[in-house]
């Protein structure tokens, strides 16, 4: 019963966020960290990810869940999650102090690294335990595994990227730089961003928390603990703004992805939607 009344707690803030937002007027989103970055409406945010989870449930309508684990690898698994939680709570406030901290900028990459990879993996081979996403994989439609993503990624990727809703982007901020500086920048923060907070949040701890609580308790949980994971954006702006922004922008990302990944376990396609933020608006640069 708790789990529920905090998973439904958790998706009303993640869904009051837009409101708030277009009820107090602030209309046009800094989605990006990038100070060279244009800001964005927040139509263009909030309908492309609305869109997305629809799909995400209707393509196809029925597909295997997770199962539930049992038994002793439950509770192997309830140990791995509170670790990972644990992990995911530790990020925050070390990303935070190296960003606001003069001449530790830097290591922020690296921070993310040694917690999120190198502690998620000594987690893991300290305590065994399966969580049961490679047999959920095995019971899903071969079909269903690339085309359901592929019509999800495609239609959400059209309204982020290019549909009215968006507009013209100003990417006059980023005329300065270097091409190859940039490039370099783009895989440096996929990698690190990308394809790291991915496997993170999505592959080792949202699939644990499913295993253990069900789907929409894991999606919640590791979206909200993957929006915490941006408290570094609260020197952008006043601190009501910045948490509306992170809940819409973050939060939408983990729920979209969260969905994603839960649905159809492929990891290639939370993958290029995540890279995709990241990088694909920055592309007519290079052209």
């Amino acid at each position: 019963m708790r789990i529920k009344v905090l998973t439904a707690a958790g998706l009303v803030l993640l869904a009051a966020a837009p409101i708030l937002l277009w009820l107090t007027g602030r209309t046009r989103l800094a989605t990006s960290a990038d100070a060279e970055a244009d800001t964005v409406p927040l139509a263009a945010v909030a309908v492309p990810y609305l869109v997305g989870l629809l799909l995400i449930r209707l393509v196809p309508p029925r597909l295997p869940e997770l199962e539930l684990a049992a038994g002793g690898e439950r509770d192997a698994l309830r140990r791995q999650a509170w670790w990972l939680i644990g992990l995911a709570l530790l990020f925050p406030p070390v990303g935070l102090a190296l960003r606001t901290t003069p001449g530790l900028a830097d290591v922020y990459p690296l921070a993310k690294v040694l917690i999120l990879l190198i502690g998620a993996w000594l987690v893991l081979r300290r305590i065994p335990g399966r969580s049961g996403a490679r047999e959920h994989r095995a019971r899903l439609p071969r079909l269903w595994y690339w085309l359901g993503p592929a019509i999800v990624v495609v239609t959400w990727g059209y309204l982020f990227f290019y549909s009215p809703l968006v507009g013209a982007r100003d990417l006059s901020g980023y005329q300065d730089w270097d091409l190859l500086t940039l490039a370099v920048g783009m895989l440096f923060t996929f990698v690190t961003a990308s394809v790291l907070e991915e496997i993170f949040y999505r592959v080792i701890l949202q699939t644990r928390l499913e295993a253990l609580w069900g789907r929409w308790p894991a999606i919640t949980a590791s979206t909200l603990l993957f929006a915490v994971m941006h408290v570094h954006r609260y020197g952008d702006g006043p601190f009501f703004d910045i948490t509306l922004l992170i809940l819409v922008s973050n939060g939408g990302l983990g729920l979209f992805a969260g969905y994603l990944w839960s649905r159809y376990r492929n990891v290639w396609a939370i993958l290029l939607v995540h890279g995709a933020i990241n990088a694909l608006a920055l592309l007519p640069l290079f052209l």
